[in-house]
């Protein structure tokens, strides 16, 4: 199941609608161009509550692996991950 939910993470990066990492996920929602946004289980707890001050009142989830299994498989390190695409987000909702 997580290699699905690793290919569908990897076509929205090829597509550029995956934002990757901290600053470009802020600079995505303050743009209001997300639709979902991504965790890993391993992250700061310090990011939820930026999004909230941020205002982000949409979908956030967490990912059913860690920080270091994502940068394996999408090749950068982050734990914070945002989709700008419905169909994408609907997708990976459906595999989480």
């Amino acid at each position: 199941m997580e290699e699905k939910l690793y290919s569908m993470l990897g076509l929205a990066r090829r597509a550029n609608k995956l934002y990757i990492g901290r600053d470009s996920v802020v600079a995505a929602v303050r743009g209001g161009r997300v639709k979902l946004i991504l965790l890993t289980r391993d992250a700061s707890p310090r990011h939820r509550q930026e999004l909230s001050a941020l205002g982000w009142q949409g979908e956030t989830r967490e990912l059913p692996c860690a920080m270091d299994d994502m940068a394996f498989h999408l090749g950068k390190k982050s734990c914070i991950f945002a989709l700008e695409d419905l169909n994408f987000s609907n997708a990976i909702l459906k595999l989480i």
